[in-house]
C-alpha cells in the first residue's frame, strides 16, 4: 500500500487547503479507507448549494473526482491518474444541514486504465443523492 489512512487524509487536507479549487471540499471529512474503497462525509452548507438551497450539481461532480482519486490513492499502485471519462446521475435533492457520505470504490484496475463508482447518499436515511462513474487513464 502506498498510502496509510493517515498519509492519505494528510494529502486530501494538502488538497482542499490550496488556493485551487478543491478548497471547496475544506469542510469534507475522511471516515475510513480500505484498498479501493474510501468513504468520507459532509454537511451541506450554504456554500456548498445551488439557488434552489440544494447541494450543487457541480458540487457533487467535484465529489465524484477527487474522493474517487483518492480511493485510486489507497490501492498497492497509488496513481492517481487523469480523468477520460466521468458521468453523474442525480437522484435525489441533499439540503442545507444534511449531512452526506461520499462512498468511492474502484471497480478495476488495469494496466492503464481505472474505473471507479461513487454513491452520495444521506446519511441519516440511506437514501441515494447521486451516483458516479469516473474512468481515469494511469499510464504504464
Amino acid at each position: 500500500m502506498g498510502f496509510t489512512v493517515e498519509s492519505l487524509r494528510e494529502v486530501m487536507k494538502h488538497m482542499t487547503e490550496s488556493q485551487g479549487f478543491d478548497r471547496v471540499l475544506r469542510k469534507m471529512k475522511l471516515l475510513s479507507a480500505t484498498p479501493g474503497k474510501v468513504v468520507c462525509e459532509m454537511k451541506v452548507e450554504e456554500e456548498h448549494t445551488n439557488r434552489g438551497g440544494t447541494l450543487h450539481g457541480g458540487l457533487t461532480a467535484t465529489l465524484v473526482d477527487v474522493v474517487s482519486t483518492a480511493a485510486l490513492l489507497y490501492t498497492e499502485r497509488a496513481a492517481p491518474g487523469v480523468s477520460v471519462d466521468m458521468n453523474i446521475t442525480y437522484t435525489a435533492a441533499a439540503k442545507i444541514g444534511e449531512e452526506i457520505l461520499i462512498t468511492a470504490e474502484i471497480l478495476k484496475q488495469g494496466r492503464n486504465i481505472a474505473f471507479a463508482s461513487v454513491d452520495l447518499t444521506n446519511k441519516a436515511t440511506g437514501k441515494l443523492i447521486a451516483q458516479g462513474r469516473h474512468t481515469k487513464y494511469l499510464g504504464n
